[in-house]
């Protein structure tokens, strides 16, 4: 989205109730996550703002390199 005006909540809601079942069922579940996200209080306050900085930001593709990489520095079997 590019555009510079300001939605609500109840308009993305209106929005997202006119779309198939499926993908309600997915943006809630999205929606529900960045939630708990930001709104977990054990979290330092430093993590906070780093987690509501990156939740600010447009989402970013990636090759399948660059995910494969990420996941090997966990399985370095993948």
């Amino acid at each position: 989205m590019n555009n510079t005006k300001t939605i609500t909540l109840d308009e993305a809601v209106e929005a997202a109730r006119q779309l198939p079942a499926g993908t309600q069922v997915e943006l809630a579940t999205e929606l529900m996550e960045r939630v708990e996200d930001v709104s977990t209080p054990d979290r330092p306050a430093e993590r906070q703002e780093l987690i509501k900085d990156r939740l600010s930001k447009p989402l970013e593709a990636i090759s399948r390199d660059q995910l494969m990489a990420m996941l090997r520095q966990y399985n370095p079997a993948l």
